[in-house]
């Protein structure tokens, strides 16, 4: 076989998968029940976990068409919208989710606000959730809490102190960007941890301004206080952070 059949063949197959992946997201609920009942919720839920992967499988607009699509058949039955409201929150925000998703749960969002059927305060903490997955993207002046601010580049790193995780993620992280002054932001009740390289802060209201549960989790940034660029947690040894978009 010549390299050129080669390569025809593989780009064939990539492009019969990525036709496969969208037939099966735009015929996902065709012949599937959308409504919840007492003795189908767990059923319904699995199917909605499977489709919430294909979708960050798929490519972006694709993903997005699937998802509109979902609301559009969900519209007139407001129990089972709202169940899938709650089910979009699991699996795109979710810090422990594998489906995970910013772009999709900010599509999710804006169109649940468009549709009016949920309450303002529902919508509101749903833009609150959103907000706090898009805090401190590259790009962005960093938000900090009062006096937390240093004179030049720096790594913040936010923590919880009764957490193992935060602690490794201390030790992991004391000896990178030498560049940057290390600021780590505590919560916790555990005593400050004999970890040289850091300043170790306490500051108040941490907890208004980040989400707590995703720690630790951190951000580097140049002398004007600019995020340079921004890190969650998902932590995988011997890693110490993973990139975020």
């Amino acid at each position: 076989m010549s390299r050129r059949a080669a390569y025809v063949i593989v780009m064939l197959s990539i492009l019969l998968a990525g036709c496969n992946n969208r037939s099966i997201l735009a015929g996902f609920w065709d012949d599937a029940g959308l409504t919840v009942t007492e003795d189908n919720y767990y059923e319904v839920q699995d199917r909605f976990a499977r489709f919430a992967e294909l979708l960050t499988e798929a490519p972006a607009p694709e993903a997005a068409e699937a998802l509109e699509s979902l609301f559009d058949k969900l519209q007139g039955n407001e129990v089972d919208y709202i169940i899938y409201s709650e089910w979009m929150e699991y699996a795109f925000h979710n810090y422990y989710s594998p489906c995970r998703n910013i772009a999709l749960f900010g599509t999710a969002v804006r169109r649940i606000e468009s549709d009016g059927i949920l309450s303002p305060e529902e919508v509101g903490h749903l833009r609150k959730l959103e907000a706090l997955d898009r805090l401190n993207r590259a790009g962005d002046r960093c938000t900090l809490p009062e006096g937390a601010e240093a004179e030049g580049p720096a790594l913040y790193l936010v923590l919880d102190l009764d957490c193992r995780t935060c602690r490794e993620a201390l030790a992991g992280l004391a000896g990178t960007h030498p560049e940057a002054e290390h600021i780590a932001l505590c919560f916790g009740y555990s005593p400050i941890p004999d970890i040289p390289g850091w300043k170790y802060l306490r500051p108040e209201g941490l907890q208004d301004i980040f989400e707590l549960e995703a720690a630790p989790f951190w951000f580097l940034t140049d002398a004007d206080g600019t995020v340079l660029s921004t890190y969650s947690t998902e932590f995988k040894a011997p890693e110490f952070a993973t990139p975020t978009l």
